[in-house]
């Protein structure tokens, strides 16, 4: 249980991590991307109201006023830019590439016809950003480069990735060196509660052999029909039972538990015990309605898997209404084995039924019931299941029915 706390720790904390780390590289890299885009544009509708020309500027505090947002006036005078001239009805083209000198007639020619294909009125073509001005008769094409900006742009977002990235593995080992100090006190909380209940169980035997040692003397002297020793009895067999599923509980999760991995016919055990069960169930005013594959083996632990359908089967006859039928199904489905069991119980919430397995869950009804028990049933079985590598799960039907399904690996 420790090693998976620590396992959801490092998971979560490392997605988290990895999360807000995605979070701040995207943000932070589309803003930057955003201002890149509205610098140009503003660069580019200066030039446009300017015709294109570079002689055609207006002095500086002009500039100033009619263009706010740009940084510097001076970036009209540093821009490399050319304009396309496309005259509508006569579908002549013409261009002028003065203004930049990586850029010839042809290929500036090339760059218009690409853009003129394109619906948009301004956007990107390779490293340039283009916008059209509709005039008419005629359509002015404006072409500014952006290259260094870009290149600027993408080698940035190449570093801030590799730092984020470098960042989170340093992190990511930190969490991982540190997470098992951290699940520290838990570790060591859950391995005194263990110890506490081994230790509180092999006490608790001894005085309750005596007690029942002395119950079958008395019996002998007065007789077996003094309701008082009846009664002590009956609760001497009850914490018997419960110190036997603590103790049980506590090697399993000690991993003392032996157990024999063998391949017996696991269709015949699951039918022996549901047999096994009938004569309780009717006594308690049900039937056991089975469909049990037949010819199915298994390799595991035998007495393991007889006391997990004990349980399954006992925890829904007890909590079963009046004159219900309990329903087990086995099969096999591809290389899975599934066992369920449904019985019709009273009303149950969702968040109950996500309780079932955990020890000593009894919910207020089952509390208040005179059925026995002490809400380690499904604890032991869960813990069975998880022994052979499986899985079992409590699902709500129609808000009154209990399923509990298991499903094993065919090895």
């Amino acid at each position: 249980m420790i090693k998976e706390l620590r396992t959801k720790f490092i998971i979560m904390s490392t997605v988290s991590l990895l999360v807000l780390l995605v979070i701040i590289v995207l943000s932070s890299n589309l803003l930057a991307y955003r201002e890149m885009v509205k610098d140009a544009d503003n660069i580019l509708s200066m030039i446009s109201d300017r015709g294109g020309r570079r002689d055609n500027m207006l002095p500086l505090e002009k500039l100033k006023k009619d263009f706010p947002k740009i940084q510097s006036p001076e970036v009209m005078y540093e821009a490399r830019f050319f304009v396309a001239n496309v005259r509508i009805n006569e579908q002549e083209k013409s261009v002028n590439t003065e203004n930049i000198i990586m850029v010839d007639d042809e290929l500036a020619m090339d760059y218009t016809n690409a853009v003129l294909e394109k619906s948009s009125k301004c956007g990107f073509i390779g490293d340039f950003r283009f916008k059209k001005v509709d005039k008419g008769d005629e359509m002015l094409i404006f072409f500014l480069d952006c290259g260094r900006k870009l290149h600027t742009f993408k080698n940035t977002l190449i570093i801030n990735c590799l730092i984020s990235f470098a960042g989170f593995i340093i992190i990511s080992i930190i969490i991982v060196f540190y997470s098992k100090k951290i699940v520290g006190p838990v570790s060591e909380s859950y391995e005194k509660q263990k110890q506490f209940i081994s230790i509180a169980g092999h006490e608790i035997k001894t005085p309750l052999t005596i007690i029942d040692a002395d119950s079958e003397v008395l019996k002998m002297d007065i007789g077996e029909d003094n309701e008082w020793l009846e009664d002590i009895c009956k609760q001497t067999s009850r914490l018997a039972q419960l110190t036997n599923d603590m103790l049980s509980l506590s090697r399993m999760d000690a991993g003392k538990t032996q157990s024999s991995m063998i391949e017996f016919p696991i269709s015949d055990v699951i039918y022996e015990t549901v047999q096994s069960f009938q004569t309780l169930a009717r006594s308690n005013g049900h039937e056991i309605e089975s469909d049990i594959s037949s010819d199915i083996s298994y390799l595991g632990d035998e007495r393991g898997i007889r006391q997990l359908v004990g349980i399954l089967l006992d925890n829904a006859i007890k909590y079963s209404i009046d004159d219900t039928p309990v329903k087990l199904c086995f099969e096999r489905k591809g290389h899975s084995l599934i066992l369920s069991v449904q019985n019709k119980s009273e009303h149950y919430e969702p968040e109950q039924i996500d309780k079932f397995f955990d020890r000593f869950y009894r919910t207020e009804k089952s509390r208040a019931s005179e059925k026995g028990g002490y809400g380690l049933g499904l604890s032991i079985a869960k813990a069975i299941v998880e022994l052979h590598k499986g899985k079992i799960t409590a699902s709500l039907k129609d808000t009154d029915i209990i399923s509990i399904k298991v499903v094993l690996q065919d090895r």
